[in-house]
């Protein structure tokens, strides 16, 4: 019976798999001198890095496909069908808001297991200069990867803390001051001034609530991020697959989760996940002279 189980679960895991590797996947990051990125499709890993400058092409079924694997013409809200929506802890409230989590106390919300993982677990509460200094939460396992999903040219920890709750309480108190979102556009426009981080980050902790000031970090390394941008758009254009089916272009560059294309065009690769698509790319033909 336990292997009956087993092998069940193994199966359905596999089959969704399957069903989720032609769609579009957030890409994958590695912190380097330049900010490295893949783009798991087709059931490859590709490096988007070494396409710039190459011409690429997105071209969409018309369908898309919930994590729950069902398949629809497009999601109800959020990336989820309406059942999930509704109902899976992934969409809950507390997602989008982590001050409202209650699996601290032991408050079910729409899966309390699921949210005891979830919530329970080590969260920072960073400063980042993406658009401009902005306060965010990470669970402990993201800390840079949520950096180079935002397009953070600078970021610095602030807080540890033991759940998503607490997180949330900081980041609340914190964003009377500071945003709490990045202005895409801004952060598409180019780098950054830099900013004293070490500074903000002295300043913005005296506004931390006293009872959470215990789990301010005394660690003030400043993480810079550089990302692999020939062109920057000049007046941007954001490009979506409801509205342009197939998308193509030559690659500029890359910046958080946004894929830079000629024609001052921009697509967030994050934005259209479980987008039923083809991937591909190849070289762009130069011109020869005619005399």
């Amino acid at each position: 019976m336990v292997f009956s189980l087993g092998f069940n679960i193994f199966i359905a895991i596999k089959l969704q798999k399957i069903m989720m590797k032609d769609t579009l996947k957030k890409m994958d990051t590695n912190l380097q001198d330049v900010v490295q990125y893949k783009l798991d499709i087709h059931g490859e890993n590709i490096l988007m890095n070494e396409l710039i400058g190459k011409q690429i092409k997105i071209e969409w079924s018309g369908q898309v496909i919930c994590s729950c694997g069902k398949k629809m013409k497009k999601f109800y809200r959020s990336g989820f069908c309406y059942d999930c929506f509704y109902e899976s802890p992934l969409a809950s409230q507390s997602i989008f808001k982590p001050e409202l989590c209650t699996a601290h106390l032991g408050i079910e919300e729409r899966d309390l297991e699921w949210e005891k993982t979830f919530q329970l677990a080590p969260h920072y509460v960073y400063l980042a200069n993406s658009s401009g200094i902005k306060v965010g939460i990470t669970r402990g396992t993201q800390g840079v990867i949520r950096w180079m999903d935002q397009g953070a040219s600078q970021a610095i920890l602030l807080a540890e803390v033991p759940n998503r709750r607490f997180s949330g309480d900081i980041e609340v108190e914190l964003k009377k001051y500071v945003d709490d979102v990045t202005n895409w556009r801004k952060m598409l426009s180019g780098k950054p001034k830099p900013v004293d981080l070490v500074k903000m980050k002295e300043n913005l902790s005296t506004y931390v609530p006293e009872e959470l000031k215990q789990y301010i970090l005394p660690d003030n390394t400043v993480t810079e991020i550089n990302y692999p941008v020939r062109e920057y758009p000049k007046k941007i254009n954001s490009t979506k697959l409801e509205r342009t089916p197939i998308i193509e272009g030559e690659l500029k560059g890359i910046k958080g989760q946004y894929l830079l294309l000629d024609g001052d065009r921009v697509f967030n690769i994050r934005a259209h996940e479980g987008f039923i698509s083809t991937f591909s790319f190849s070289d762009i033909a130069k011109q020869g002279k005619l005399f």
